[in-house]
Order: structure tokens, then C-alpha cells, then sequence
């Protein structure tokens, strides 16, 4: 089958009048690519093909990006705004089959618990069970900190020529930076800490300690210095060309409450004790004046209030599916949506 395709490439070659130099080239190209498990791309004009879109168009949505997202805000727990940019559905299509055929082709590290299959932020947590110190730390602006020439350099990388991976680079990146809403940047922003992962795990793994990123969340735990640690960390995120959010800085020992990634960690992995009271008064409300009372009460108005509810309880089911208090309150929030039905 490849002897085949080579030859086809030889015949191609030849009809253009193209110089064996140029065969060599491209074969090599071929071979480096298809051994990766990577669709060969040879051009921009190639791709288009690929993906089943005119050349023209998808030229549109690589160098006149802002044309084709939908930007809205979204509320952050701090109360602060996150921006979002979520792709309209031709360029998420291509995004998507970006994604798929080369981006999932590629390993990232082992240290990098979110964007991947089978992970979540309970697998990201239990890393950190009954540990003497846990120290976490925060990469700041972490997607449009993410340019669009270190996505470049990510898919030269993988094999491909400076033209395509600027190409590819062009339709994953708006304003030159990964955004927030795209199918691809999740994946790309573990790829483009994959060196970082890489020093710091060897940095920690000397030293006996334990690391994880879940995104732009970096956890450390076990027995250490957390100054030192702090001052490694930080030089090494500046110099990837990111920068630490020091407001979001926290160590926290074992006398004290130890959280990773919104679960507490010191023994038994669960949801924060503000959480569980929240929940326990709200499912206390109902009980006591009913629902319509209670959501007349606090001036609620969302229409899906007791799916958030029951949302919140699955959460803490999740993270610890023993906990009796809460699936109480599973049943109880089900027997009322049946109800309702």
C-alpha cells in the first residue's frame, strides 16, 4: 500500500517536472507524518480538501478570525467577568476536525489532569490525599497568555512544514492568542506546557513531591519547603512567558483545611463543609415551606432550580459516593422532580 502511494507521489512528481531533490523531500515529509499517525498535509489548499470547505473560505476564517466567533461574558465565582469566544459552526467544524485527526494524535503529559479522557478534578485531587503541605499555585490569563507563535512552533513540531503549521495555528487562535471556547484550545494548552510539565515534574520528583496541573492549576503536595518551591515555579512559569497569579497563592498544611481544585483532600476526599451547609439549608427550606415558598423567598427565578440543586448533590456524590447525608438528599430533590412531572 505505501510502495503504491509512493509511486503514485514519483508519477505526480515527475508530470510537474519536479527535481528528485524535491521527491525526497516530500517523501520524507510523508514518512515522518504517517508514522506519527498524522494526516499529511501539504498545503493549505490540501487541507482544504481534507476537511470538504473552499479554499477561499476557510482562508477567511484563518486571517479574519473575529468574523466567525460569538463573544459573550460568563460570571466567574470571584464575581469577576470571563470572557468567552465559542467559534460559529463552519470554523468549529474545522477546529473539531483539527482536534480529532492531529491535535488527539499527540500525548501530553502525564501531569496534566484536564482536557484528557478518563481524568477529572477528583482524579487531579487524589494525588494529594493526607499530605503534610499542599501548595497551590495559579498561571494568570493562562489562554490569551497562549500566543499564536507558540502554536506554530507546536505543530512544526509534530512534523509539519512552517506553512501549513501557520495555517492550522491561524484557525485554532483569535486575536493571536488561544481562545476561550475553542474545541482545540483545551488540548493546545496542555501541549504548550508539555516542556513546563516536564521540568517541574523533574524538579519534584527528586525532591519527593508530588505534582499535578489541572489547566492553569498547579498542585503541589508532600513533605518541602513551599519558599523554595514558590520562587522555582514562578521563574520557570516566566520563563515559558506566562506569569503566577500570586493573589491565588495558597499553602495550606495538615492542621488546616487542604482543597484541590474545589475538593478537600486531608482525609476522605469531599466537598468543602460552606458547600455541604449550602446545600443542607437549601434541601432544609423545601422540606420545611415547600418549593414554591422557599424560591418565592430568596427571589429565585431560575425555571431548572431543582436539576442545579440536584446538580450540586451529584457533585458531591462524585467526589464521594459514600457520603449518606447526601445521597438523603438525592432521593429526596429526585422524589420532587417525579413529582413535578
Amino acid at each position: 500500500m505505501k510502495k503504491n502511494y509512493y509511486d503514485k507521489i514519483i508519477l505526480e512528481c515527475k508530470k510537474h517536472n519536479k527535481s528528485q531533490e524535491f521527491v525526497d523531500t516530500y517523501l520524507a515529509y510523508y514518512e515522518n507524518l504517517t508514522q506519527k499517525g498524522l494526516p499529511v498535509i501539504s498545503s493549505p489548499k490540501h487541507f482544504s480538501m481534507l476537511v470538504g470547505m473552499d479554499h477561499d473560505y476557510i482562508c477567511s476564517m484563518a486571517y479574519s478570525p473575529k468574523h466567525f466567533y460569538r463573544t459573550f461574558y460568563i460570571e466567574k465565582a470571584n464575581g469577576m467577568k470571563r470572557k468567552i469566544s465559542e467559534p460559529l459552526p463552519d470554523l468549529k467544524y474545522v477546529q473539531k476536525w483539527i482536534l480529532k485527526n492531529i491535535l488527539e494524535k499527540v500525548k501530553v503529559s502525564p501531569y496534566a489532569k484536564a482536557y484528557v479522557s478518563n481524568s477529572s478534578v477528583k482524579h487531579n485531587a487524589r494525588f494529594h490525599r493526607k499530605q503534610k503541605v499542599v501548595l497551590s499555585m495559579d498561571i494568570k490569563s493562562f489562554f490569551p497568555s497562549v500566543k499564536v507563535k507558540s502554536i506554530v512552533d507546536i505543530f512544526k513540531s509534530f512534523g509539519y512544514t512552517e506553512n501549513v503549521s501557520c495555517f492550522l495555528a491561524y484557525l485554532c487562535c483569535n486575536n493571536y492568542c488561544l481562545p476561550q471556547g475553542a474545541p482545540t484550545s483545551p488540548y493546545l494548552s496542555n501541549l504548550r506546557l508539555l516542556k513546563f510539565d516536564s521540568i517541574i515534574s523533574q524538579y519534584t520528583s527528586l525532591r519527593k513531591i508530588r505534582y499535578t496541573r489541572y489547566a492553569d492549576d498547579l498542585t503541589f503536595s508532600g513533605d518541602f519547603d513551599p519558599s523554595n518551591l514558590i520562587r522555582f515555579v514562578s521563574k520557570c512559569v516566566w520563563e515559558e512567558g506566562f506569569k503566577i497569579n500570586s493573589d491565588k497563592t495558597r499553602v495550606a498544611y495538615g492542621n488546616t483545611r487542604q482543597e484541590v481544585t474545589g475538593i478537600v483532600v486531608n482525609d476522605k476526599m469531599q466537598i468543602p463543609k460552606t458547600g455541604r451547609k449550602k446545600i443542607r439549608q437549601e434541601v432544609y427550606y423545601i422540606r420545611k415551606y415547600g418549593v414554591s415558598s422557599h424560591l418565592s423567598h430568596i427571589n429565585e427565578t431560575r425555571v431548572h432550580y431543582l436539576n442545579h440543586l440536584l446538580g450540586k448533590i451529584n457533585f458531591a456524590l462524585f467526589v464521594n459516593p459514600n457520603d449518606i447525608e447526601m445521597k438523603g438528599y438525592y432521593d429526596y430533590i429526585i422524589s420532587i422532580i417525579e413529582d413535578v412531572d
